[in-house]
């Protein structure tokens, strides 16, 4: 018997505490999975319209990206960040924590994973996610990663 907790919506906004970690890091440069109303404050910004899997991620500066979940996204998603992370983006990704899914494969490429401990409140929801939840750096400053993170899950170099 197979059981997965599923959301509705594959559509998650970060909440604000997670984005205050990425930014210290660095002022995120691009979005490529925003939506219209540019939440995360990043320079540059694409809706599902202008969807961020038909263009380079590389000298956009800090990617910040909370892709679709499901199904339907995971897979192509994954394989985006770490093509884009292999090519040199430095990135912070905020994803499902399914390492038993073949997609998080691509996910052990990260040079940092950050397994959170809790469920994450995503904005507008009334309760926690009902999955956990990884965040991943593809980079050169692992150091503030793990500096911005801490306290917040399990950090791992994978």
């Amino acid at each position: 018997m197979r059981v997965e907790h599923r959301s509705q919506r594959s559509d998650h906004e970060t909440p604000e505490s997670i984005l205050a970690r990425v930014r210290a890091i660095a002022p995120i440069g691009l979005d490529p999975a925003s939506r219209v109303g540019n939440p995360t404050k990043a320079k540059v910004f694409l809706t599902p319209e202008k969807s961020g899997l038909e263009r380079p991620w590389t000298h956009s500066g800090l990617v910040y990206v909370n892709p679709p979940y499901g199904r339907a996204y995971n897979r192509v998603w994954a394989r985006k960040m770490a093509i884009e992370g292999k090519a040199g983006a430095e990135i912070v990704a905020l994803v499902a924590a399914r390492t038993g899914s073949k997609w998080f494969d691509e996910m052990w490429t990260a040079d940092r994973i950050c397994f959170v401990q809790g469920r994450i409140r995503f904005v507008g929801s009334d309760a926690g996610a009902p999955f956990d939840s990884a965040i991943c750096y593809w980079g050169e400053r692992a150091k503030r990663f793990d500096e911005a993170f801490r306290g917040l899950g399990k950090l791992i170099r994978p």
